[in-house]
């Protein structure tokens, strides 16, 4: 018989948080695999350029976790409590990053690719006023890593009232309750990457992973099943990555549903292997529950800074990446302890008030709002 839509459970805060450390390897990979598009860039290996190619299932676990989140959120919230509160915990700390966080990243990345002296204050006049440039690795003005707050922003109000629809009729999707059917949302994922990109980014195949994720929430049996079949997909997952390396990076259909083949079940087996595993509670996992989402919105700026420090003194090897992931890491972690203490810089990171204390997986309104 099935449950439906039990309370939130602890896997999804491990899997999100855990997400959201893994930014830290990836943007230092960025620094250093074979795509000469980044902010600054260190001597190519391999590690880094097999690690960034392997990572199609990152951005698409959190957007899938997000719409997991809206639907526990939407059993409690009005459409119209729901959309406020994604103004404030997502468009508030997305202008304030936009306004403050994001410039310093431009900033290195104009004086690393073009040999910049001129002074911050004179390179802000310069950023917000030229819009001939929308070349983020370049100087220019841009969202940079925040797209994805946006993204999200977009998603969450464009899918309420359908969301919402269908969390009060108590649907569930039968088709996910059996493992083969599962995989049928690969077609769909496919279909989707053929449609217009908004700035490199494709936002109706995150809005399918979102809503994928929302109906995954609905019916405690489909991660019943999930759990269960989780060594096939985890087996799917690994023939998948094998191909998308053999394929390297084209663009066919064939690559193209091979990807998305190899990302929809990587996060089945993430799900799987997460609810088996990563239910336990604890206070480093409510710890990072409130750490998560301002370690997103700050962690590329000191990244970024590090490494054109860094950089200037060694290029290659795995020293430089170290240094940078970690010292990037440690301040994110001091500023978020700086920041978490007072009123207005937690509402301009989008925490809200200070609670006495944090309940582990509760789905507080926060959860759904959170970069997962």
């Amino acid at each position: 018989m099935s449950r439906r839509g039990g309370g939130r459970q602890n896997y999804i805060d491990w899997l999100r948080n855990l997400g959201i450390l893994f930014l830290f390897p990836y943007h230092t990979a960025r620094v250093f695999n074979d795509d000469a598009s980044f902010y600054v860039k260190g001597e190519v290996n391999t590690f880094s350029t097999v690690l960034v190619q392997l990572s199609y299932w990152f951005m698409p676990l959190l957007f899938l976790l997000a719409g997991s989140a809206s639907f526990h959120a939407l059993k409690r919230r009005s459409a119209g409590r729901y959309v406020s509160e994604r103004v404030s915990r997502l468009l508030v700390p997305l202008l304030f990053g936009m306004l403050v966080v994001v410039p310093p990243q431009a900033y290195y990345a104009l004086r690393f690719h073009r040999g910049y002296e001129g002074s911050y204050a004179d390179f802000l006049w310069r950023y917000f006023t030229d819009f001939s440039d929308w070349s983020e690795y370049a100087g220019g003005i841009s969202p940079a890593h925040l797209w994805f707050i946006l993204f999200l922003f977009l998603i969450s109000a464009a899918l309420v009232q359908p969301m919402l629809f269908l969390a009060r009729r108590g649907y569930t999707p039968r088709w996910l309750r059996r493992p083969l059917p599962a995989l049928l949302p690969v077609a769909l994922l496919t279909a989707l990457s053929y449609l217009p990109e908004v700035g490199g980014k494709n936002i109706f195949v995150f809005a399918a992973y979102f809503m994928l994720g929302f109906l995954i929430a609905t019916d405690d049996s489909i991660m019943d099943m999930v759990e269960r079949w989780r060594p096939l997909f985890l087996a799917l997952a690994v023939c998948g990555a094998a191909g998308v390396l053999l394929l390297g990076g084209q663009e066919s259909l064939p690559a193209t549903a091979v990807r998305d083949l190899a990302c929809w079940t990587a996060l089945l087996a993430m799900l799987g292997y997460g609810r088996r595993y990563l239910n336990g509670g604890s206070k480093a996992v409510a710890y990072c529950n409130e750490a998560a989402f301002p370690l997103y919105v700050l962690h590329q700026t000191f990244l970024v800074a590090a490494g054109f420090y860094v950089l200037r003194r060694d290029d290659a090897g795995p020293l430089p990446y170290v240094l940078i992931m970690t010292v990037s890491f440690a301040l994110s972690l001091i500023t978020y302890e700086i920041v978490r203490r007072w009123g207005l810089t937690r509402f301009v990171l989008g925490l809200g008030r200070r609670k006495p204390s944090t309940v582990v997986g509760s789905g507080s309104a926060g959860g759904a709002a959170r970069p997962s």
